[in-house]
């Protein structure tokens, strides 16, 4: 095979080739794995704009976004490598599906992770609409609830004026009497300030100072509802305040992206899954190429290798347990020999010494 280009050597490395092996395949084969590169450097392009996207919701700093981004897509390059070294296509399509089912699971959840910061993006007009009119029904409903509050407030003002108005044209009433009285047009009929008279003003009198302590009760009572429709005032408006000037992060707009337009986000959704699941698909459907079939016999040659390299192992281990024994042996007769030893020079001491005590003692 002639000598590869640059973009080829690159995208066979992003498919994860072994170069050595597929150099030594026909050219449909490299222009496969080169095609399966390509899709996954597009999907690594497609994680780092997707991250940046979700990133610059978090971070206003470029520097940390692109960092970032770099980090994300780097991890996504590296697990649709892995997913496409691993996938090793059998003759069974049933077991090919066994296989390559956790992969598609890991696929997918991929897909779903580097699709939504771009849907984010692609629906952010409609998306900025959607929480604009969610901010403004949360400020009707506040609005609704504070006029309800603010109407049960003065509700308890009024309730409290027409007491005291009740009870003032009953006091009222008593001093129209006594004055009556006092003019004949009413009670005894008689002209003057009698005993009925001065009985009459003694009651509006008394009432009179009742209805001055029910008076400074009734400011009391309204000056409270006053304070708590102040209170509400304030509540309102700081709360309108937090509602205005809250801002939207990455999980609320992805919440209401499907409450945007659920059937265009899962359409992109599904693009991204076929992008995702494209390497595996052409893995999966395609027949035992060249590639594999030298990779399976790479492999078996370097398992009997292995094996050859560990049976030869096991034999050296053997003979070496083995001069190990017989060294232990000669160690131990040699050991054996020289306690003998060592007893018969004793036993000629002894001999000796007993010999010389006769010849002494004779």
């Amino acid at each position: 095979m002639s000598k590869l280009s640059s973009i080829s050597n690159f995208f066979l490395f992003c498919s994860g080739v072994s170069k050595d092996i597929i150099l030594r395949c026909p050219n449909f084969e490299v222009i496969k794995y080169s095609t399966i590169g390509a899709t996954i450097f597009l999907t690594t392009i497609l994680a780092f704009i997707s991250s940046f996207f979700a990133l610059s919701l978090i971070f206003e700093n470029i520097i940390f976004i692109i960092l970032g981004s770099i980090f994300w897509a780097s991890i996504i390059f590296n697990l649709d490598r892995y997913i496409v070294i691993s996938l090793r296509p059998t003759d069974s399509f049933v077991k090919n599906l066994i296989i390559a089912f956790p992969r598609f699971i890991i696929a997918l959840m991929v897909a779903i992770v580097i699709s939504k910061p771009i849907e984010i993006k692609l629906f952010e007009k409609e998306i900025n609409n959607f929480h604009k009119l969610d901010k403004l029904n949360q400020t009707n409903v506040l609005y609704e609830n504070f006029k309800s509050s603010i109407t049960e407030v003065d509700f308890k003002k009024e309730q409290f004026e027409l007491k005291f108005k009740e009870k003032k044209d009953y006091v009222d009433q008593f001093k129209e009497d006594y004055l009556c009285e006092a003019d004949g047009s009413c009670g005894t009929m008689i002209r003057g300030r009698g005993i009925e008279y001065q009985s009459k003003k003694e009651r509006w009198l008394e009432e009179n100072r009742l209805l001055k302590i029910e008076l400074k009760k009734k400011d009391s009572l309204i000056n409270l509802e006053n304070f708590k429709e102040l209170n509400l005032k304030e509540k309102y408006q700081n709360e309108i305040n937090v509602i205005k000037e809250s801002s939207y992060g990455f999980f609320d707009k992805v919440k209401a992206l499907n409450s945007v337009n659920r059937i265009a986000s899962n359409f992109i959704l599904l693009i991204f899954i076929m992008v995702e699941i494209s390497p595996m698909l052409t893995k999966l459907f395609s027949k035992k190429g060249p590639y594999e079939t030298l990779i399976m016999k790479s492999e078996i040659e370097y398992e009997t290798d292995y094996l050859n390299s560990s049976d030869s192992l096991k034999i050296l281990r053997s003979k070496n347990a083995e001069l190990k024994r017989m060294d232990a042996e000669i160690d131990l007769k040699v050991k054996e020999n020289g306690i003998k030893n060592i007893k018969r020079e004793e036993a000629f001491e002894r001999y000796e010494k007993l010999k010389n005590n006769f010849k002494n003692e004779d």
